[in-house]
């Protein structure tokens, strides 16, 4: 079924790009992706699989950018910990403090919780332990929402900073363009990947597994899949920063 020409091994769950994602244990990494790439699905895998270790100490604190994507992320942690075959208790949602929003919440059978939170930079206060900030550049106040984020990690853990760029005053491309042209100073593990760089390693054949067999999509090869995807595109600037990784001019 379909016509893609990369195929990537069977025996791994995940792509190349997607592994290396996974395996980085740096204290802060930030991915600047093409959108639908399976970068968010990815890390859920990655939480998953941390937090349900044996000693683990410190919870996970997820931030989607609203509340719909935050209970589709733990929709995907807990497909992961069924696949993996952990305990987990779906405790549903909780409200948290101060009127800072509301999360979802796993409970593995170690005592230790993944909560999937909206945007509310405040719901990021006073917690400790790994942070995903999934869909960085599309929260209402990036840079604050990193610098209530970041203390979190003091006494353990991981931050992750995963997004498509939205303009290039956003605070996300400062980050990146502190990693790339100002010496990194804040020790930022970079990962870019682009709709090019996810077909040369095999998402075509990923996604045409997924699609029903009438799907015209079935019958494109990788440049025929980027050329339909670009041709979708409101103009050739929403392509190069949805797809590529080329922040639009804000001017």
């Amino acid at each position: 079924m379909g016509k893609a020409k990369i195929i990537p091994s069977k025996n791994s769950l995940f792509l190349p790009y997607q592994e290396r994602w996974i395996a980085d244990r740096s204290r802060v990494k930030l991915m600047e992706k093409s959108r639908q790439i399976g970068i968010s699905w990815s890390s859920a895998y990655d939480i998953v699989r941390q937090h349900a270790l044996d000693g683990v100490r410190l919870d996970a604190w997820v931030s989607s950018r609203d509340e719909i994507q935050a209970r589709l992320f733990l929709d995907d942690c807990k497909k992961f910990a069924g696949i993996l075959n952990l305990a987990a208790d779906d405790l549903g949602e909780k409200v948290l403090p101060d009127d800072a929003g509301t999360s979802f919440v796993l409970r593995f059978a170690n005592g230790i919780c993944i909560h999937s939170m909206s945007s509310s930079p405040d719901a990021q206060a006073g917690k400790r332990g790994t942070r995903l900030l999934d869909e960085f550049a599309l929260h209402k106040d990036p840079r604050k929402l990193y610098t209530i984020a970041y203390p979190g990690i003091t006494w353990g853990g991981q931050l992750g900073l995963v997004s498509t760029h939205r303009g290039s005053a956003n605070f996300f491309n400062e980050l990146v363009r502190e990693v790339r042209e100002k010496g990194n100073p804040k020790a930022i593990s970079l990962h870019r990947v682009t709709l090019q760089d996810a077909l040369d390693q095999g998402f075509l054949a990923k996604l045409q597994a997924k699609l029903a067999p009438d799907d015209p999509r079935q019958e494109m090869d990788e440049a025929d899949y980027y050329s339909f995807i670009r041709s979708g595109c409101a103009d050739e600037e929403s392509f190069l920063q949805e797809y590529m990784c080329i922040p639009a001019d804000d001017n």
